[in-house]
């Protein structure tokens, strides 16, 4: 059977509270969705098929008869509070349920025109609008999750280190990206990974989601990692870059102007902050070294369920939200030079209502690997 949910009753009944909120808010009187991350969020259900109702006094999971087993126990806490249904085709009896007057359905943001068109015609006496009052439930996490985020993050650095250990000149981006993944193959602990690894060697950096290729790791090259684990539903995500032999004056200066507005932007964090004011921090720092063309993607984003949690970014160019207590953001500033090499660093806050909670420990200092 499935591993036990690490979230206990009044947990899970409190999810349910905050979603039907900030349905009320919305002026929505359900929710359908089939998103995994948020009826994973909202149940506990990991398997699939997978279909939730939500309205404001009723719950129903849809699934079918083979997975409901698996269903029962991963939604135990929700016993009382939630309908298990192996009613199919599921949106047959969801029209039935809502039946009778019109009612405003929220459904995934994420769905095709098509798919909208079609669930549409499925619900024709209602007003569908596409809504997120999971994801936006999702944003401020509880001690139990922020808990998880940590376990994952410190089995990511574990994985980091016992990486770096077997980096050798000669050995190609692949190599390097394969040791990553079998590393996290071998422990049982690791769900999956929560993204292909990056490995980018010296001019590759320009790429910033760079896919490793056949490149060499040569005896003074700057390589950029960034890896993550999924752990009992929860990503981490952490970017470290190191140089094989003696770093270069250039080398250096790169690699602290990024140090220095990656610790300036985390200093930065706390309640009542917004995500733009954040992200400049970082981005003025950068521009007065005289970099600011070689800083070219938003600062950090939220991390959770997913590796990007929908709804929030550390950006210039998505819309602007006031951090709060629970929320889990990547801080990444770059500098990432055409030709030559790049430089990214990469950890995972935790807002408090103290200020600002670090959960990565990996060191940032420079590694310089002499071989």
């Amino acid at each position: 059977m499935s591993q036990p949910s690490p979230f206990g009753r009044d947990e899970m009944r409190l999810r349910l509270q905050r979603i039907r909120r900030e349905m009320s808010r919305r002026g929505l009187d359900a929710v359908l969705t089939t998103n995994q991350p948020n009826i994973r969020y909202a149940t506990g259900f990991r398997g699939e098929p997978h279909t939730l109702l939500l309205t404001l006094s009723q719950a129903v999971l849809y699934t079918s008869y083979r997975t409901l087993p698996w269903a029962e126990e991963q939604t135990r806490a929700l016993q009382t509070d939630l309908e298990l249904s192996t009613s199919a085709p599921a949106l047959d009896d969801i029209a039935t349920r809502l039946a009778g007057e019109p009612r405003t359905i929220g459904v995934d943001t994420q769905l095709s025109h098509s798919a909208f068109l079609d669930l549409g015609k499925k619900l024709s006496s209602h007003q569908l609008v596409p809504a997120a009052p999971i994801e936006t439930t999702r944003r401020c996490k509880s001690a139990t999750e922020v808990a998880l985020l940590e376990q994952s993050q410190r089995i990511n650095e574990s994985i980091y280190d016992a990486v770096v250990s077997q980096i050798r000149p000669g050995m190609s981006e692949r190599a390097v990206q394969g040791l990553m993944l079998a590393e996290m193959a071998s422990r049982e602990e690791v769900d999956g990974y929560a993204f292909n690894p990056i490995v980018a060697v010296d001019g590759n950096a320009w790429e910033i989601h760079h896919l490793p290729d056949h490149t060499v790791v040569g005896k003074d090259s700057m390589v950029l990692l960034d890896l993550g684990i999924i752990h009992r539903g929860y990503a981490s995500d952490m970017t470290r870059t190191l140089c094989m032999g003696r770093a270069t004056s250039r080398m250096r200066e790169v690699y602290q102007t990024v140090r220095e507005a990656q610790e300036a932007a985390i200093a930065h964090m706390q309640q009542g902050v917004t995500t733009r004011e954040v992200d400049h921090v970082a981005r003025e720092i950068i521009s007065r070294a005289g970099h600011a063309r070689s800083f070219t993607h938003g600062l950090g984003h939220s991390i959770g369920l997913e590796t990007h949690d929908p709804g929030l970014n550390l950006s210039p160019s998505t819309s602007e939200e006031t951090l709060a207590a629970g929320m889990a953001f990547t801080v990444e500033p770059g500098i990432y030079l055409e030709n030559g090499f790049g430089v990214r660093t990469e950890d995972v806050i935790i807002i408090t209502e103290q200020g600002r909670h670090n959960i990565t420990k990996q060191s940032k200092d420079l590694t310089e690997l002499n071989y």
